[in-house]
């Protein structure tokens, strides 16, 4: 009944569980295989779900994003820098999309009534998606998300078997109904791999990267901010700045989860459905449960959260001139707490076209063995001298 919890947490309902209690009251039958799971998710195609709250992008919930993604940049935060730049006043950097809403409730369920659903029997991990990003958010702007189910495709894995990639399509709103961005988003789902099994990659410390406190970082990092960057100083093959993330902790899985999902109290009935203690992260902050309800190694990450790095690799480097346009991102491998995670990037290609000066960055995020964990080709707009 996992669905319900992440659903619940993402929209910020948990304030009033009575409505989540009354929910696990009755039990429908549970989906067992894969093939079930399938059939039942493929029957909602083209269903369109209900929106489920909003977010506005006041300064405070503007200030409390950059504090869970750890990207303190002026253009977002400082009411003065801000006002010197061509927005003339605050902006929301372009995931704070994710602070109304992660997107990912249709991918997750699709139609299917989740109390049919366990996470015994099927976790689930982000995979990243298609983002398009249409207009800025202004200070003010109140966005909500709508959310349509896409498709259903099965792959396999060496790692974990059969696996099924769900896809949905989520449309960002504002208050006055123009559209700001939109997101396909993808979701794998798995048979649990039993046994206190947990999903195997790459943590052998390999690179030269060293364990580092996050904290200080985020104050220690240089950005172009704003310095003009001219489309016509780019050149291709050349690498970006590195981001470095340090060392994942516990504190960055917290803020995270309360500056960007939203958490709150989680009714007994939820609990012991997924036989957890604290499902305030949605399980994530539970060893046992991730290792038997999710077959991660430990403690372990949102993985928007990469994604949002991914992002500060683009806004960072391209400066309070640029447009991040797009990020077609992928999440590959796990993040738990005690992995060391650096981003790097490099220009892939500058082109125009419809009268624009672009840019492709190719950028990734890596952990101490030299593991590619999340990536994305991020597009951005340059002015031109």
């Amino acid at each position: 009944m996992i669905g319900w919890i992440w659903f619940a947490l993402e929209q910020n309902v948990l304030d009033n569980g009575s409505d989540l209690i009354r929910r696990f009251d009755s039990v429908s039958q549970q989906i067992t295989t894969l093939d079930e799971f399938e059939d039942e998710y493929r029957k909602g195609i083209g269903v369109t779900l209900p929106s489920r709250g909003s977010r506005e992008a006041s300064l405070d919930n503007i200030r409390r994003f950059g504090d869970g993604v750890g990207d303190y940049n002026p253009l977002w935060r400082d009411e003065s820098h801000a006002a010197a730049s061509r927005y003339k006043g605050i902006t929301a950097p372009p995931m704070f999309i994710y602070g109304a809403s992660l997107g990912i409730a249709a991918a997750i369920n699709g139609a299917i009534d989740p109390r049919r659903l366990s996470s015994a029997n099927f976790p689930m991990n982000y995979a990243g998606g298609e983002i398009t990003f249409h207009r800025p958010i202004w200070l003010g702007d109140r966005i909500h998300a709508i959310e349509s189910i896409v498709d259903v495709t099965r792959k396999q894995s060496e790692r974990i078997g059969p696996f099924l990639i769900c896809t949905a399509m989520v449309k960002y709103y504002n208050q006055r109904q123009e559209l700001v961005a939109t997101k396909l988003t993808n979701m794998a789902r798995y048979k649990n791999l039993g046994g206190g099994r947990t999903i195997e990659y790459d943590r052998e410390t390999k690179t030269n990267i060293v364990e580092e406190a996050p904290d200080p970082l985020v104050w220690e990092r240089t950005r172009r901010s704003a310095e003009p960057h001219p489309w016509e100083d780019v050149r291709e093959n050349e690498e970006l700045a590195t981001l470095n993330k340090g060392t994942y902790t516990v504190t960055e899985l917290f803020l995270f989860t309360h500056g960007v999902v939203g958490t709150g109290r989680t009714p007994r009935a939820a609990l012991e459905a997924e036989d957890s203690k604290d499902l305030g992260g949605g399980g994530r902050y539970d060893k046992k449960h991730a290792q038997e309800r999710r077959n991660m190694p430990g403690q372990f990450d949102w993985g928007p959260q990469r994604v949002c790095w991914l992002c500060q690799m683009a806004t960072d480097w391209g400066g309070d001139d640029a447009t991040v346009k797009s990020l077609d991102t992928r999440v590959r491998h796990p993040n738990v707490v005690g992995d060391t995670n650096t981003v790097y990037g490099k220009v892939a290609r500058k082109y125009q076209a419809d009268g624009e000066h672009l840019v492709d960055l190719q950028i990734w995020n890596e952990n101490q063995a030299g593991l590619a964990t999340a990536e994305c080709l991020a597009t951005v707009t340059l002015s031109s001298s």
